[in-house]
């Protein structure tokens, strides 16, 4: 299992996403006591060059009994607790130097239960602030010469990992969102006819900027058609955020999302949860979609956490 720990990673990558992101204000403000100790192997790590290119160095082989970690340089802002969202780049290195060729980028939900990251990352990536260097050092019980696997993390992002402000008062013609405690929404839709127009409205007000056409943001997404009893996509059963982009000429295979649900987040802003009923017209049309799976004509439903807004690229 251990050697595969950089493919999970691999699969919530965030392409393009690098810039550091403001973070919400709902994270540890003060002093947080990681999960994960360092050890003399990962304080063994020295990394020199910038997150796109970073250069390693650490005696080799290595070994440990158990998972260490260190801070290599440290960051600034609030910093992330568990259910928290991290935005990172990172570089696998086997215990006898190897490493990949080029970091990747990926993002995180920080939940022990999370199916996209194991729970040492997870641990090892608690209490982290943007712009930390991490040198993470797991045993692998597959070397066999029972050397380590070296992780190196940039991070460039930290957020709440759900809408952060005010609740709004519901507002009728709407499906009925209930949240987890970890705040995953659920949907509950009336009986009556299917909506033919297209509309929005903020269930929780975020008190962070305002999105803009073009903007680049992080968020938890849920998409259902109306009246299904399951979703088409869902970023919090995936354990990673989503990476969309604002802009019209952005398809969704582009990290873009449907005309419907872009133009109702613009104006909206960071730290808000809206609700969002698209129409086949603005969204996928008499085509449908096979990724995600949207039979043709379907209206589809949206609930969006809007965790960050980045600099354009």
């Amino acid at each position: 299992m251990r050697k595969s720990i950089a493919l999970i990673l691999s699969a919530g990558l965030l392409v393009g996403l690098s810039a550091c992101a403001s973070t919400t204000a709902t994270l540890t403000e003060g002093d947080c006591t990681p999960a994960t100790d360092p050890g003399s192997s990962s304080e063994s790590v020295t990394v020199s060059g910038d997150a796109s290119a970073p250069k390693y160095d650490f005696p080799t082989p290595v070994f440990a009994k158990h998972v260490e970690r260190s801070v290599l340089e440290p960051g600034s802002g609030p910093a992330a607790e568990k259910g928290s969202v991290v935005l990172a780049s990172f570089t696998a290195i086997g215990g006898a130097g190897q490493g990949q060729a080029q970091p990747k980028q990926f993002s995180a939900t920080l939940t022990d239960d999370n199916p996209a990251l194991p729970k040492e990352i997870v641990d090892s990536l608690t209490c982290s602030r943007a712009g930390e260097r991490i040198a993470v050092v797991l045993p692998d019980d597959q070397a066999a010469d029972g050397s380590a696997n070296v992780f190196v993390f940039d991070i460039t992002g930290v957020y709440s990992g759900r809408a952060s402000g005010s609740n709004e008062p519901a507002e009728a013609g709407f499906p009925s969102v209930v949240t987890a405690p970890d705040g995953r929404p659920g949907l509950t839709f009336a009986s009556g006819p299917t909506p033919t127009e297209l509309r929005s409205t903020t269930l929780i007000k975020g008190s962070g900027d305002t999105v803009s056409d073009g903007d680049l943001l992080i968020v938890q997404k849920t998409g259902v058609i109306w009246g299904a009893d399951s979703t088409f996509e869902s970023t919090w059963a995936d354990g990673s955020a989503a990476g969309i982009t604002l802009s019209s000429q952005a398809t969704p295979e582009q990290g873009g999302v449907v005309p419907g649900l872009r133009s109702a987040l613009i104006g909206q802003t960071v730290g808000s949860q809206v609700l969002v009923v698209v129409p086949p017209g603005d969204g996928f049309g008499d085509a449908g979609s096979t990724k995600p799976a949207i039979a043709p004509g379907s209206t589809l439903v949206y609930v969006v956490d809007i965790l960050g807004k980045l600099p354009a690229q």
